[in-house]
């Protein structure tokens, strides 16, 4: 057995006292919170003082869609009868809330039966083992029926009713069901322990991951205990949303900590990098905790999904339909974030929900791939790795990121790690470390990937290329000169060009969007006054809903103080990636005197954003206790901010 294996194993055996002490305690603040008197109130086909919609969905199984509903109609609490919506259930439906904890519920349901013919509706409602309950519902009106239904930490109520089918309605319908409200009862609750055994899992998993890449014990018993009170909070505030959480997120970090643990093991000489990696994987898991939690609700991942069969189907030539504030009418749809995902759906089934599951996934893991670019430019610039872990960390909570993977804007989110292999090419080329044509040729080939990869990417990527030309003048080497920048730019535009732009239907688009222009524009104060508020995190950027935490822009502006002191050569590159990063950013906002749209400066630029925070932080810790602790409290203020809009998206988005 390998030495590092031995060491670890050692390790974790020294550790399992306390690890047993932490999980038991845990457990123990589970069971009394689930003391604590519950209830909940489903507003079956939306609510309509709130106008939230959809809240109920998770908790319903085979039931059909909320109404009233009209295809034309976004305001649905202005239709007809929207002041009692209701859902129409299937023959056999179920009412199932996972995690609510034991022992006895008053279950109070508002139904009807709804026949057009004034016919009662026969239906049998079962809970658990017991006998069903045959209850003739009236067609109207709705009446209120309150049980008293054992839980065995879930509460399932199955619901089976004559099937009815109206004419001219494809549907098998049930009954109609109007409202639910869960109460506890007032007596000894014992917890789900399913849930307690999801937390044990997620417990060790972490425990193990944490040891497995050389996490100090207190840090890990730190961020255990700490991720476990907010766990305890919200299971106090939001108990559902949580317990249909937990076994998906107990299963996430079982796999990275497996798959950490294997790296490890398997070369334990690059233990820097699997702390890299692990970093990796936690901003993975929070994305995919939220994208796949069954409250979310994506308006446009499904155009993503019918673009990935496009593509398979041989339709290589994409478009999109542009909102009017965007010029309006068709535009090209660079396939670049598909053809990365495309082979993946070769492993897969070829479903629609399969498709919308992979290009989801693929959106997700490729943003988080920043995380890993980043910590290896602060790295690559002299700095330590723990400067360099808490840079990636700052990028977990990319609440750009967030609202774009949420409302379905996968290609750009996905596509915008493709413009990593140019950048890291370019910071390699301005410290010298990479010589000769075959590099210029990597360059080209890295920003021509670049520049296909979505159409929202291509403008700060092009600025970012133009910046980094001039740039060059100012710091010259090998690589980066501006004779070889200009071939390797100029190389990659013509490559694109030529390879997908000079496509008849693609020539058609861009010269009917050509003569269509450009609709409204901004005063040049109003863009500066803006784009200031929404560096500073007091305001959402331009046309989007989530701000940048307002703590991020004072560390950044720190670091990159810290770095331009910086008296190593290796921090040549990283200054260099800064400016031109910030330049063509920053350069792109003179579309808005044009053209009132929503430009997504703010998501290109917020790598560059976490970047030098950790360098301020690790800086910090170096210092005194009280500077010490100011950064952890820094950074922990930049991530709890990002992680309580990432929840409030995810709760709020189209519902």
């Amino acid at each position: 057995m390998p030495a590092h294996a031995v060491s670890l194993a050692n390790s974790l055996c020294r550790q399992v006292p306390t690890l047993a002490v932490s999980v038991v305690l845990i457990w123990l603040g589970w069971v009394l919170v689930y003391q604590i008197p519950f209830s909940l109130h489903l507003a079956v086909g939306g609510d309509p003082h709130t106008h939230r919609r959809e809240d109920d969905a998770p908790f319903l199984q085979m039931v059909h869609a909320a109404e009233p509903a009209s295809p034309m109609v976004a305001e649905w609490w202005q239709l007809p009868g929207a002041d009692d919506p209701y859902r129409w259930t299937q023959p056999e439906s179920v009412l199932h809330l996972p995690g609510i904890g034991g022992g006895r519920w008053l279950v109070a349901v508002r139904a009807q039966g709804g026949r057009p013919d004034g016919g009662t509706t026969v239906t049998a409602w079962q809970f658990g083992h017991h006998p069903p309950i045959t209850i003739a519902l009236p067609a109207a009106p709705a009446r209120r029926y309150t049980l008293l239904v054992p839980a065995d930490g879930t509460l399932r109520v199955h619901f089976r009713s004559e099937p009815l089918q109206v004419e001219g309605d494809p549907r098998l319908l049930g009954f109609v069901l109007r409202d639910v409200q869960v109460s506890s009862m007032f007596d000894l609750r014992p917890p789900d322990w399913g849930q307690l055994g999801w937390i044990g899992v997620t417990i060790v998993a972490l425990w193990l991951w944490g040891q497995s890449v050389a996490l100090p014990t207190r840090w890990i018993i730190g961020l255990i205990s700490m991720g476990s009170g907010v766990a305890l909070v919200a299971l106090i505030v939001a108990r559902l949303a949580v317990t249909l959480l937990m076994p998906f997120l107990a299963g996430l970090t079982l796999i990275a900590a497996i798959i950490s643990i294997g790296l490890v093991l398997r070369w334990p000489q690059h233990l820097v990098w699997w702390q890299a990696i692990a970093m990796t994987m936690l901003a993975l898991i929070v994305r995919l905790a939220g994208l796949l939690h069954p409250h979310a609700i994506s308006s446009d991942a499904g155009f993503h999904a019918n673009n990935l069969l496009r593509l398979g189907l041989g339709q290589v030539l994409l478009t999109a339909g542009l909102p009017a504030d965007a010029g309006g009418g068709l535009a090209p749809y660079p396939a670049g974030f598909y053809l990365f995902t495309l082979p993946f759906q070769l492993l897969l089934s070829d479903d629609f929900a399969t498709r919308r599951l992979l290009v989801t996934v693929m959106a997700a893991a490729l943003d988080s791939l920043f995380c890993l670019a980043i910590w290896w430019w602060v790295k690559q610039a002299g700095f330590s790795s723990r400067a360099a872990l808490l840079s990636a960390a700052c990028y977990i909570g990319s609440t750009q990121s967030f609202e774009a993977l949420s409302i379905g804007e996968l290609a750009n989110v996905g596509g915008q790690v493709f413009i990593v292999p140019a950048l890291v090419g370019l910071s390699l080329g301005a410290t010298g470390r990479q010589t000769g044509w075959l590099s210029v040729g990597g360059v080209t080939l890295a920003i021509a990937a670049g520049l296909l990869a979505h159409s929202g990417v291509t403008l700060g990527f092009g600025l970012l290329i133009a910046w980094a030309w001039l740039l060059a003048w100012r710091q010259p080497s090998v690589l980066t000169s501006p004779q070889r920048l200009l071939i390797a730019a100029g190389g990659a535009l013509l490559f694109v060009l030529i390879i997908v732009y000079s496509a008849p239907p693609y020539l058609e688009l861009i010269g009917q969007r050509g003569e269509q222009g450009a609709a409204g524009g901004q005063a040049p104060g109003q863009i500066l006054f803006d784009t200031l508020l929404a560096l500073a995190g007091l305001q959402p950027p331009q046309r989007r809903s989530l701000p940048i935490p307002f703590a991020l822009l004072p560390a950044t502006l720190c670091g990159v103080w810290l770095i331009w002191r910086a008296s190593r050569t290796d921090t040549a590159g990283l200054r260099w990636l800064l400016g031109m990063w910030w330049g063509g950013a920053l350069s792109g906002l003179a579309l808005l005197l044009v053209a009132d749209q929503g430009l997504r400066w703010a998501l290109f630029l917020y790598p560059a954003l976490c970047i030098p925070a950790g360098v301020v932080f690790d800086h910090l810790a170096t210092r005194s206790t009280q500077q010490r602790l100011l950064a952890i409290g820094w950074l922990a203020l930049i991530l709890g901010q990002s992680i309580s809009l990432w929840i409030g998206q995810i709760r709020d988005y189209l519902h």
